[in-house]
């Protein structure tokens, strides 16, 4: 169920709400975020397992060890995971507040329409994952009744998993080309998928420091955040040099450590946490 994935996600809420003030609120703030955090965690793993349920054959491909094309789970055992831990997260949000629980609930919406639908879709199914990972941030910020300071977490997140989803498309594309979904790579080839791909790392890269000079986020911020910069940058050179799937599978990987960073920077650099 890919289950460190689902707690990436919960700590995106975490890092989204200590940067909109978990710490100088009240109980009732802190039992949001928990309740936040426990609700993103499954309807993103829910829609893990539920894109894993659709794309059975495309796995067969392209990840044969994952649970379900393995034989190790059964696809009507899956389903029946995804609507359970679905149906958990869209009922506990209800005890937060109105931005968090349209958050999630739109959030539940696009999950269930990219696992469907979307993923197929090609640049609409990486925006719509980026959207979802922004998503995370900001219901941090909701569930402490305060939006703004979630706002370059999420942005940055959207631009780097832009980027992410389109190399995920090179890495994955002869399972992709198979099934006839419309990726980036599959239409236009890799190495314009690489292309593409590299120009919403830049974009990343280049707004990354802002946080920092605009005076959101300590020094801790922006030494972690140039780390991250770094790891894109080789990233994209490598990306260009070799448009291969063997590549977009090492570049793939690299950037979910890269966001794991980003993740910290934004957690670390909160002023007042650690350095003013």
């Amino acid at each position: 169920m890919r289950l460190l994935n689902g707690f990436m996600v919960s700590v995106a809420v975490l890092v989204g709400a200590l940067a909109s003030g978990l710490l100088v609120f009240n109980s009732i703030s802190i039992m949001n975020t928990i309740i936040a955090m426990i609700s993103a965690f499954a309807t993103a793993t829910s829609g893990y397992i539920l894109n894993d349920w659709k794309d059975v054959e495309i796995d067969k491909i392209n990840c044969p060890d994952r649970a379900i094309p393995s034989g190790r789970v059964s696809r009507n055992t899956a389903l029946m995971l995804a609507i359970v831990f679905m149906a958990v997260g869209d009922i506990i949000i209800w005890f937060t507040n109105f931005e968090s629980i349209l958050i999630i609930i739109i959030g539940s919406a696009l999950i269930a329409a990219y696992s469907l639908w979307l993923k197929k879709r090609g640049f609409i199914g990486n925006v719509t994952v980026a959207i979802l990972t922004g998503f995370c941030l900001l219901v941090g910020g909701t569930s402490v009744g305060h939006i703004e300071m979630s706002v370059w977490p999420a942005l940055l997140a959207f631009s780097l998993n832009v980027g992410r989803e389109i190399m995920k498309g090179i890495d994955d594309y002869e399972g992709d080309k198979e099934e006839g979904a419309k990726t980036i790579a599959v239409l236009w080839g890799k190495e314009k998928a690489s292309w593409i791909g590299v120009a919403f790392l830049s974009i990343t890269i280049i707004i990354s420091p802002f946080p920092y000079l605009l005076g959101f986020y300590n020094v801790l911020y922006f030494i972690l955040a140039l780390i991250v910069d770094g790891i894109l940058i080789v990233d994209n050179i490598l990306i260009l040099r070799t448009p291969t799937s063997q590549m977009g599978h090492f570049v793939k990987r690299t950037i979910k450590f890269a966001a794991f960073i980003g993740l910290l920077a934004f957690l670390i650099g909160i002023r007042g946490l650690i350095l003013p």
